[in-house]
């Protein structure tokens, strides 16, 4: 892109030619005025090719721009779901754990409850033979 100064001094060029062109009708110089007509289409004609060149350009500019952008977000987007199915394999995994161990705790507490229930079981038999060994003494005897 020029600079400002070099703009401005392009600027103060074309209005330079604008006086020209206003003498030059006001002297009536046909031929001069014939001359600038030639040179202002010409101007006009780079001017367009210039104009088609910097669109195409800023055309382009901003498609790579929308295609950069378009792809920084996937792949922004694409990362945010690996790490939303990381952390749900993660939470997958430590629900399984943490089922694992109820499940092991709920195990033990039967066992335990099982080991209860055959101590019982036992006393409750033992405490039977002893019973009927009273019964059967006092009956014995009388």
């Amino acid at each position: 892109m020029k600079r400002l100064s070099e703009s401005l001094m392009d600027l103060a060029a074309r209005v330079k030619r604008l006086e020209d062109s206003a003498a030059a009708i006001q002297e009536k110089d046909r031929a001069a005025l014939q001359s600038r007509r030639d040179q202002l289409e010409t101007d006009f004609e780079h001017r367009v090719e210039e104009l088609d060149k910097k669109t195409a350009e800023a055309m382009s500019m901003a498609r790579n721009w929308c295609s950069d952008t378009k792809n920084s977000i996937q792949r922004q987007v694409a990362a945010m779901r690996a790490d939303f199915e990381k952390r749900q394999a993660e939470m997958k995994e430590r629900d399984a754990a943490l089922a694992a161990e109820l499940a092991e705790d709920a195990a033990a507490l039967a066992v335990t409850l099982a080991d209860y229930c055959v101590d019982a079981a036992e006393w409750a038999v033992v405490r039977a033979g002893l019973v009927r060994g009273q019964a059967d003494e006092l009956a014995a005897r009388g």
